[in-house]
Parts: structure tokens; sequence; C-alpha cells
């Protein structure tokens, strides 16, 4: 009979190494798209001028 407390270990490992590459997977994406829309705004409304910061 397999060790109870090994296979708990084992099954929590891998649950926590999946969530790590799935915050990277979701960050990657919300980077992407954050940068997209960035892309979008200076193109369609700044017409590809970069925005005044002055006052």
């Amino acid at each position: 009979m397999p060790d109870s407390t090994s296979l708990l270990g084992d099954i929590r490992q891998l649950i926590e190494a999946s969530r790590a590459a799935l915050a990277t997977t979701v960050n990657s994406a919300l980077t992407l798209l954050y940068w997209q829309v960035g892309q979008r705004i200076r193109n369609e409304v700044l017409q590809g001028e970069r925005g005044n910061t002055a006052s």
C-alpha cells in the first residue's frame, strides 16, 4: 500500500507547480494586452505621437 503522506505531498507539489505556471501565463497575457491597448491609443488617438506631459 502506497504511503499516503508521500502521495499527498506529491499532489500538493503538482498543484503548486500548476498554479505557478498559470500565474506566469496570466501575467504574460495581461502584459501583452496592456501593450496592445497602449499601441492602439498611440496609433489612433495620438496619431503615432508621444503624449504631451507639459501642462
